[in-house]
């Protein structure tokens, strides 16, 4: 039984991808400003509004799982697998996700805020 509704489940997943996310991108901003580019700038407004957009979701994530009495966790990554708990009326659900796909989750959520933050498009 997995005990969690289908809102939930899109809550405990959409945390822990978009807490991902930030962390690659806040990686990247840190490679980005090392860098050698002639033209860095534009690259890091789209990184820093990327952020500010992930945050400001991951804040109304935050909001709702408070609101729902759920809490998440990051356990150990073996390299292949990453294990996450969400503790939830007073049960434990244990997660293992393939990093694989974990990693393809947060390259598709990070082309989405890329592509909608583009003038361009």
């Amino acid at each position: 039984m997995n005990g969690l509704s289908q809102q939930e489940e899109r809550l405990f997943e959409a945390f822990i991808v978009l807490t991902l996310a930030r962390k690659v991108l806040q990686n990247d901003l840190i490679a980005v400003e090392k860098s050698f580019f002639k033209l860095k700038e534009p690259y890091l407004q789209l990184i820093h509004s990327s952020i500010g957009i992930i945050s400001k979701e991951l804040f109304e994530i935050k909001k709702q799982l408070h609101t729902q009495s759920m809490k998440i966790e990051f356990g150990p990554n073996d390299g292949t697998f990453s294990e996450f708990y969400c503790y939830y009326r007073g049960y434990v659900k244990t997660s293992r996700f393939l990093n694989a796909n974990l990693r393809n989750k947060v390259q598709e959520r990070l082309s989405h805020f890329f592509i909608s933050n583009s003038k361009l498009s």
